[in-house]
């Protein structure tokens, strides 16, 4: 079984994982397995990239915000009880299904699919 989980990154990450095809985050957020709160699992995963973009801002919420959303076998994962998300292992590139980006003073979030991420760090989308 899988399960989408939306990954605080920062810039350095993005670089790291195009370069080497590895990236290491040790958390982030996803659905909870169990909710008792009347939002739709849509609601509750955009929730989950919003939490994981503004840790990735960290005391800097102007700054951009970067979320790569993954999708892991829940064997490779331990949940926490807020949705909170603990890996046990590196994601490779082909397991990101995309990059979130918020821009400096916009919450809303931007969607970049995984082959673009090389193509926005080097500037020629976004």
């Amino acid at each position: 079984m899988q399960v989408r989980i939306y990954l605080p990154a920062t810039r350095s990450h993005l670089e790291t994982l195009v370069s080497t095809g590895l990236i290491t985050i040790t958390a982030g957020f996803a659905v909870p397995d169990r909710f008792d709160i009347e939002l739709s699992e849509e609601e509750l995963e955009y929730e989950a990239s919003e939490r994981a973009r503004d840790l990735s801002r960290g005391s800097d919420q102007n700054s951009h915000g970067y979320v790569l959303a993954v999708e892991l076998p829940r064997k490779d994962t331990e949940q926490g009880v807020n949705g909170e998300i603990t890996l046990s292992r590196p994601i490779a590139i082909d397991e990101v299904d995309s990059l979130l980006l918020s821009l400096p003073g916009d919450d809303e979030l931007q969607w970049f699919a995984s082959q673009e991420i090389d193509l926005y760090l080097k500037g020629q989308v976004g």
